[in-house]
């Protein structure tokens, strides 16, 4: 009677244990080979993966491809062998957000003591990665400053020298003289670079925006008619659709950051397609989407395309994608890219209808 008595008192309380394990922390269970064959529901709520959807596959469902092939194969050394991993690890849910856990993992053993299975417990962590993502940012940021100011004054200054000297040296030249085609492709790298130092002033040190009350769909119209006369364009069908929606913003820098969406958008499709722009009102923001049917991007640099002077194309610096998203953030709202199953891209830009006051960074009042 107490034997029976005791077991049932130890059911309650391992049953008491779960449950409060399954409120504080993420759980799941694999098989030897990390399968999984138990998940709990706070699990299934930040992956956005139903149970049905997790049960027999392995953690690959939630790879976000941050982590580097050693980092995992070391995290299933240590587990193989008995021991217990703890870390921290990024994830991609099923909507394609990020997500980060502090994850413990660890080994049941069997009477040889060989793992037959494992436990992985984790925790959100995502505001506080966020918030380290955002300090790291604005330090960065402070150093790209002052590198911008001495790139300026030491670089674009004397760059405009030499190409005044060049397009002196070019007038004294005959119509045909076969050094003109030379020269002329100096002075084109010369503009190159000079757009380089300015958007690298742009990016580092924005003006302050100048809001006032402007009519979205005739700005969307008018970057629209802009796109279409450069060449990449030539073929794009562009279509713009959606309510018409005012908002307090900068026109000169919106319209500098819609086009920047539409080209990239063009220059992906190689020049043939589709551009969809797409204008909403909801919650107290304008949303401005702009969506094409290129090939997209591939999954292992998505994480990258925010990131200053990373770049895809054979030109340009690298900075378009990282200036528009400052200067939605500078109007207090944002930029988000995402890869739909049918194919392409589609840019959210997000934009307070009523200015909010967002956080100051580093150099945001200082005007260029």
């Amino acid at each position: 009677m107490d034997s029976q008595h005791d077991e049932d008192a130890t059911r309650s309380q391992l049953a008491d244990f779960k449950r409060a394990l399954d409120h504080a922390a993420i759980v799941a269970i694999t098989d030897v080979n990390g399968r999984i064959n138990y998940v709990n529901d706070t699990f299934c709520r930040i992956s956005g993966y139903s149970r049905e959807e997790l049960l027999g596959q392995d953690h690959r469902i939630v790879n976000s491809g941050y982590h580097s092939q050693e980092f995992i194969k070391e995290l299933w050394r240590t587990i193989a062998s008995g021991h217990v991993w703890h870390g921290e690890l990024r994830n991609r849910a099923k909507d394609g957000h990020i997500y980060w856990v502090d994850t413990t993992i660890v080994p049941f053993l069997n009477d040889r003591g060989k793992p037959y299975q494992y436990i992985a417990i984790r925790s959100d962590i995502t505001a506080r990665k966020q918030a380290e993502e955002k300090l790291a940012h604005q330090a960065a940021l402070a150093r790209v400053g002052e590198m911008a100011a001495v790139v300026a004054h030491e670089v674009r200054n004397p760059l405009a020298g030499i190409k005044g000297a060049v397009q002196v040296l070019m007038s004294r030249r005959a119509a045909g003289d076969t050094e003109l085609p030379v020269m002329r492709d100096i002075v084109g790298r010369i503009d190159s670079l000079s757009e380089l130092i300015n958007d690298l002033m742009l990016y580092a040190r924005p003006r302050p925006p100048r809001f006032s009350q402007v009519d979205l769909r005739p700005l969307l119209s008018d970057a629209v008619a802009v796109v279409r006369r450069d060449p990449a364009a030539q073929s794009i069908d562009i279509t713009v659709e959606g309510d018409d929606v005012s908002a307090s913003v900068d026109n000169e820098m919106l319209r500098a950051t819609v086009l920047n969406l539409l080209l990239n958008a063009a220059q992906a499709m190689a020049g043939r397609g589709t551009i969809a722009l797409k204008l909403a009102r909801a919650d107290g923001f304008a949303i401005i989407e702009v969506r094409d049917d290129g090939p997209g991007i591939p999954v292992e640099i998505r994480d990258k395309l925010f990131e200053p002077f990373f770049t895809t194309k054979a030109r340009g610096g690298g900075l378009g994608l990282p200036i528009a998203k400052r200067t939605a953030e500078l109007h207090g709202g944002s930029l988000d890219l995402k890869w739909p199953d049918a194919g392409g891209t589609v840019a959210t830009l997000r934009l307070p209808i009523r200015p909010t006051a967002p956080e100051r960074e580093p150099g945001v009042t200082q005007a260029v």
